[in-house]
């Protein structure tokens, strides 16, 4: 037969072109059954077999050469774990003459044995070595790259005090805080410091960052505005729902304020058109789902600012079209 190149661990089948009838090979290492006319070898090392095949007083011999080369080593390195939106460098070994990653298209510098990978969601990088030494098959192994899913970091909902009126912050998402800046804080390194500020702010913006176990982090921030009056609802003489994003809606304005109890308004025949108790909520001048008529509507409105006190303030509002 002719001669041959395998890779190691790899099965090859002999085949003596003859119709002889009994048939020898020689040496019988790694074969299945030296007298076949079509053994089986797994050979480790290179060999040359000799096969004899035998028709009566007639005779005939032949060999074959099996050259066995080892196939191409790769390690794709040891799984690892990134932060959202970060990189980590893969660490790559072959014994072989080339190489290459799947996917690519989230590594820098894929033509390295080192590239750097960036993957948003968990991905499985596939490392593949080739060779040419005599063995044509190529050789995979994985690394798997695992993305710790965004940090879901929340400062609060911008909101309004009063001179000196103590505000409780409340952030989410971690296990360690960090504000900046310290302004009236009484605890940078808390999710849920308080803030007193006094006539000197008009308006701060407090930026948190969060981080978690994994020592992954992202920031997120909350806008305080300070008024100097003292706790009141501001509710406006009348509002324009057209939809242009300019005073669409009729909200009240909370300051220094703790709770709302509700807020509520009704048509000039009594009949109550909305009603919410909830902090930053206001009516869209419609009912049922349709528009309201241009005039005047009645509100009334109730909170309890952060000395307790009750505040009620009740008046009109004109509905413009």
């Amino acid at each position: 037969g002719r001669d041959t190149s395998l890779c190691r661990t790899d099965t090859f089948q002999l085949f003596a072109n003859s119709k002889a009838l009994s048939f020898s090979w020689t040496p019988s290492t790694y074969l299945n059954n030296p007298n076949l006319k079509a053994p089986v070898t797994r050979p480790d090392t290179s060999i040359t077999y000799y096969v004899t095949a035998n028709l009566g007083k007639c005779q005939d011999k032949d060999t074959i050469n099996l050259k066995v080369t080892p196939y191409p080593k790769a390690n794709a390195g040891r799984d690892t774990s990134i932060c959202f939106q970060t990189s980590g460098q893969l660490n790559g070994i072959i014994v072989g003459s080339s190489f290459n990653w799947s996917p690519t298209s989230t590594l820098q510098n894929p033509n390295t044995l080192n590239p750097l990978a960036g993957p948003i969601r968990t991905t499985n990088y596939v490392l593949t070595a080739y060779d040419t030494l005599g063995c044509p098959k190529p050789f995979r192994d994985t690394v798997v790259v695992t993305v710790i899913p965004k940090v879901p970091a929340f400062a609060g909902r911008d909101t309004i005090i009063v001179v000196n009126q103590p505000l409780q912050l409340h952030a989410t998402g971690g296990i360690n805080y960090f504000w900046t800046p310290a302004t009236g804080m009484s605890e940078p390194n808390v999710p849920n410091p308080v803030v007193k500020l006094g006539h000197n702010i008009d308006t701060i913006r407090y930026i948190v960052r969060v981080s978690t176990a994994e020592g992954c982090f992202a920031t997120d921030d909350i806008v305080v505005r300070v008024f100097k009056t003292a706790p009141d609802l501001f509710i406006p003489s009348g509002f324009t729902p057209n939809s242009d994003g300019k005073n669409d809606v009729l909200r009240p304005t909370v300051v220094g304020m703790k709770s709302l109890a509700y807020f509520r308004v009704y048509n000039r025949w009594g009949q109550m058109m909305y009603s919410t108790s909830e902090i930053g909520k206001g009516w869209d001048g419609t009912f049922g789902g349709k528009k309201q008529t241009s005039g005047s509507y009645v509100y009334v409105a109730e909170a309890t600012d952060y000395l307790d006190n009750k505040i009620v303030k009740k008046g009109t509002a004109v509905l413009i079209r």
